[in-house]
């Protein structure tokens, strides 16, 4: 294996994900999205509140606090309601200390990659390529590879405003810091940046009541957690069987009520509401009385959407990682994921490639979030329905994040936007998160693997072996090979069958043969077979070529095929031109 500076080693499965998030739009009449909005709007007051509470208390909020908040808050609203929204404040608490460290570690990295190159001198574009230039030729009389130059910036200029961003940065990452340290976070409810469009509405292309609509739609959605042992699962928001929708409301609210049969002050909704999306796994939970936590969302164009959350008691079980390797018949789906489409490839428990795959593709680039998402959905499920059809029970994918390119991107490729959009653009963790989920549910296992020099070694030792004169593999498709191998424990190099040099293991043999196209058979009895589907390539393509004729050099001719064999090929040497 090359010396390497990235880890190449060490597969991770992904943690079983089995919670359902169902929605379907609610057909509400003028009233019933009338008493709706005063709910969200009386709700909306009391999370405001609550959150400021949560937010003074800083880290040392503890379990009376909270306690004490939910308490002062049961006074205008049911204890139920209270719970909901002292959880969705500790929540935005949370998700806003997370953000922090996030942020300060970024604005480090990037502080950090920024200094490296101010110490460096400057170096223009002509002064780098003749450095290049030079290393290449040292390196070509020592027998070596060329090292990696390390230069400064290309100009004063752009020197003197990098020193400049260096000081913002780490005046940001002092202010995280204190901000950490203190246990002060900065939450706005409706987005920070609908908060900022308000002072610039003629750059927001916004009137000041479409301003105002998109505000208060943002702020308006409520929800209700699930109660398990309860009627359907939720006494605050209840959807039952039947489709009848009906939401409990505070005091403050109780002429609204249209249900107030034994004391309750509750308003059911004229139009059903059902669900036409996992609607049998709905219908266990609710009748069954576990838990189902609900979302009410009042969007800006005026519907109204239910979410449903839960988990089903019933999901397939996924295998462990090792349970999975010690299946001699054993077949690993591997991706790899790119701009534009996936690369698929099925690789067995020896390492081989079995069969060949098309490219999935899956557009993302400039569209909006919700089409993302469903091309994103339409991806992976075409991506799991193949592996199904493969009988494939691992998937592992490159454990990518983009992490490096996202904080220090613009101080290492400043100049090439394009290549930085492009490769933030890639929705890994959206693909990855998405895939963990619905992989899930079919009982299949997900194992991240390090995808460091995944396309280099995929087209050093596998894109051409895997290829033939019909149909050559991409490099895309060889990295997918390197990464099922990384899943399964192997190295990434092929090794050569070699049988009077002793040494070569097993697992090489079986590669080597796969890649000659004769079917090796497993201790288990399965088959590994050359790219080209199960069917072995044409003996032809496998005759040896005579070398390029040299004048003075020994020429090699083609034996004549004399029945089912061929003779070998006789060596003679070059004679003078001319008659004997």
């Amino acid at each position: 294996m090359k010396k390497t500076r990235y880890p190449v080693h060490g597969a991770e499965q992904a943690p079983t994900t089995t919670t359902l998030r169902i929605r379907a739009r609610v057909h509400a009449s003028d009233d019933d999205r009338a008493v709706l909005t005063a709910l969200g709007e009386h709700l909306s007051v009391l999370l405001g509140k609550d959150l400021a509470a949560r937010c003074r208390a800083g880290s040392a909020h503890d379990k009376e606090d909270w306690r004490q908040r939910k308490q002062a808050l049961t006074k205008d609203c049911s204890s139920r309601w209270a719970g909901w929204v002292t959880k969705s404040s500790n929540d935005a608490y949370a998700t806003a200390r997370r953000n922090q460290r996030r942020a300060l570690d970024d604005k480090a990295q990037a502080a950090a990659a920024i200094a490296k190159r101010l110490v460096l001198p400057i170096s223009s574009v002509t002064e780098r390529k003749e450095a290049v230039r030079a290393e290449r030729q040292l390196a070509r009389a020592e027998g070596r590879s060329p090292r990696h130059l390390d230069f400064g910036y290309r100009s004063g200029h752009e020197h003197a405003m990098k020193r400049r961003r260096l000081g913002v940065l780490r005046a940001e990452c002092a202010r995280l810091a204190q901000d950490l340290a203190a246990g002060t976070v900065h939450v706005t409810r409706g987005g920070k940046k609908l908060l900022r469009s308000r002072l610039h509405l003629d750059e927001a292309g916004l009137g000041e009541e479409e301003w105002r609509s998109s505000w208060r739609a943002a702020r308006l959605s409520f929800g209700a957690n699930g109660e398990a042992q309860k009627t359907f699962g939720n006494e605050t928001i209840r959807l039952s069987p039947d489709s009848t929708l009906e939401a409990d409301l505070p005091a403050q609210l109780a002429h609204l009520a249209n249900v107030t049969a034994r004391g309750t002050t509750r308003y059911r909704l004229s139009a059903p509401v059902a669900f036409s999306y996992r609607r049998a796994e709905w219908l266990a939970q609710v009748e069954a009385n576990r838990a189902v936590a609900y979302d009410v969302v009042l969007s800006e164009s005026g519907r109204v959407y239910l979410d449903a959350s839960f988990t089903p008691a019933e999901t397939p079980e996924v295998p462990s990682l090792e349970e999975l390797k010690a299946d001699p018949n054993l077949r690993v789906f591997s991706v790899d994921l790119n701009h534009g489409f996936l690369a698929p490839a099925v690789v067995d428990a020896a390492g081989n490639m079995i069969g060949r795959l098309p490219h999935i593709p899956l557009l993302t680039e400039d569209l909006p979030a919700t089409t993302r998402d469903g091309h994103l959905r339409h991806a992976v499920t075409e991506l799991l329905d193949m592996a199904g059809a493969h009988r494939c029970k691992l998937v592992a994918v490159e454990n990518l994040g983009f992490s490096d390119m996202r904080t220090t991107g613009r101080e290492r490729y400043g100049s090439s936007k394009r290549f930085r959009r492009t490769v933030s653009g890639i929705p890994t963790a959206q693909f990855r998160d998405r895939l963990v989920v619905m992989a899930s549910r079919r009982g299949i296992a997900v194992v991240g693997v390090p995808a460091a020099y995944s396309s280099i070694w995929g087209a050093e030792h596998w894109q051409a072996p895997l290829s033939n004169t019909q149909h050559k593999v991409s490099r895309h498709t060889a990295a997918a090979v390197v990464l099922g191998r990384r899943a399964l424990g192997h190295s990434a190099r092929r090794r050569h069958l070699q049988a009077a040099v002793p040494g070569v293991t097993a697992p090489g043999q079986r590669t080597e043969a796969a890649a000659t196209g004769e079917p090796v058979r497993s201790a288990a009895g399965a088959a590994s077979y050359h790219a080209d589907g199960n069917r072995a390539p044409n003996a032809r393509h496998h005759v040896p070529r005579p070398p390029r004729r040299h004048p003075g050099a020994h020429q090699t001719r083609r034996g004549e095929v004399a029945g089912s064999g061929t003779s070998p090929a006789k060596t003679v040497r070059a004679g003078p031109s001319g008659p004997d």
